[in-house]
């Protein structure tokens, strides 16, 4: 499956995890603290010198490029896609 299909099912709602009755506040907290740990791996990856995972890094690349602002996009779009690689 393409991460295009598959960010098609995605719902719009960036929180689909949380019943509607969650106030804002605790949703927003909730979007902040999972932005900030998908920046903390993604930095960690990019900050990897391992010359074999250099092709990874540079997909991992495109996909922040793509996804400006929502870390957390970035990092499910490069999970998908290491899913979908031959083992």
């Amino acid at each position: 499956m393409s991460a295009e299909r598959m960010f098609q099912s995605v719902p719009s709602d960036p929180d689909p995890w949380m019943s509607s009755d969650t106030p804002a506040e605790i949703r927003q907290l909730a979007l902040e603290s999972l932005r900030w740990q998908a920046q903390e791996i993604i930095d960690e990856v990019l900050c990897d010198k391992s010359p074999g995972e250099e092709l990874a890094r540079a997909r991992l690349r495109r996909c922040v490029a793509r996804h400006p602002g929502e870390p957390e996009q970035a990092l499910l779009e490069q999970l998908s896609y290491n899913r979908d690689l031959p083992a």
